[in-house]
């Protein structure tokens, strides 16, 4: 029995078994075995781009940068100098033209100052504009006229300046309300004698400005827009009564001629500690003006 047991399981297995070809242990008939896919070949070493194409921004035009060069960043059109404080004033605060929207160009800045004038060419910072009416230094220990106006902005050159700048006139030079004889704003204009304005020369005689204080121009003196004046005729005078001491602090002191060289050397000094009085009110050397300033 055992001889035939043992072929009759061998043709069992024969008959039930599909072991041909590629047929895999454990996969069903007529299913193909998973393909495992070929590798890429070794990669390509990495290649810089080339000099002079930068990344680019898939969401912003290509840049093209010298590769000799460092690249160009457009940062807006550069300030022709300083930065101009749109105040005018070094202490912050406008006492004439006092709207800094109707006048971008020019201001009216009160203060003292104690080297004289205004004329000079050579006129610079000498307190490093720490004066006004409103600053810590409103007696104008060493400083000049200039120091009075903000950083980016000068005493202004004259009639044909302010005439720019202030299309207007002298007319806001004086805030509505302000007391009369209260203001006198000086500027750098040149004149040799009788209180005429001389553009083309250099001058020093008399000081011209804007205001309600001095000497009223007129157009004979060919100083338009400018409306107002210091002028003497005997020396160590600045030639207007209600401007200088004991009434106000404008001081015009120097030599023997000096009634024709106001202009070089003007100063606001006439009332330290407030010790003046005008119309029942104290006067200090910061009050009763100062200079225009205009926009560099």
């Amino acid at each position: 029995m055992r001889p035939f047991l043992a072929l009759m399981l061998l043709a069992t297995l024969a008959a039930g078994c599909n072991c041909g070809g590629s047929r895999l242990r454990g996969v069903p008939p007529g299913t193909e075995p998973m393909k495992v896919p070929e590798l890429d070949p070794e990669p390509e070493p990495y290649e810089p781009p080339d000099a002079g194409v930068g990344f680019v921004d898939a969401g912003q035009p290509p840049v093209i940068v010298d590769a000799g060069q460092p690249p160009v960043v457009d940062a807006g059109t550069p300030d022709a100098g300083v930065i101009a404080d749109p105040t005018g004033c070094a202490d912050g605060t406008r006492e004439g033209f006092t709207s800094k929207t109707a006048h971008p160009r020019i201001a009216g800045c009160s203060g003292a100052w104690s080297i004289g004038g205004v004329t000079r060419s050579n006129m610079a910072p000498t307190c490093g504009r720490v004066a006004g009416n409103t600053s810590p230094n409103v007696e104008g220990n060493g400083c000049a006229a200039v120091d009075l106006c903000a950083t980016g902005w000068h005493v202004c050159r004259g009639k044909e300046e302010v005439a720019i700048a202030a299309p207007g006139g002298c007319g806001d030079a004086v805030p509505i309300g302000a007391p009369d004889k209260s203001l006198f704003f000086a500027v750098a204009q040149h004149s040799v004698n009788n209180s005429t304005c001389d553009s083309a020369g250099s001058g020093d005689n008399d000081v011209f400005g804007c205001g309600n204080l001095g000497t009223a121009l007129q157009a004979d003196k060919q100083c338009a827009p400018l409306t107002r004046a210091l002028a003497s005729v005997s020396a160590n005078s600045c030639g207007f009564n209600e401007a200088e001491p004991t009434l106000g602090p404008w001081k015009c002191v120097g030599a023997a001629d000096s009634h024709l060289h106001e202009g070089a050397i003007v100063t606001k000094i006439g009332c330290p500690g407030r010790s003046c009085s005008y119309d029942g009110q104290s006067v200090g050397s910061s009050d009763k003006g100062g200079v225009l300033c205009c926009r560099d």
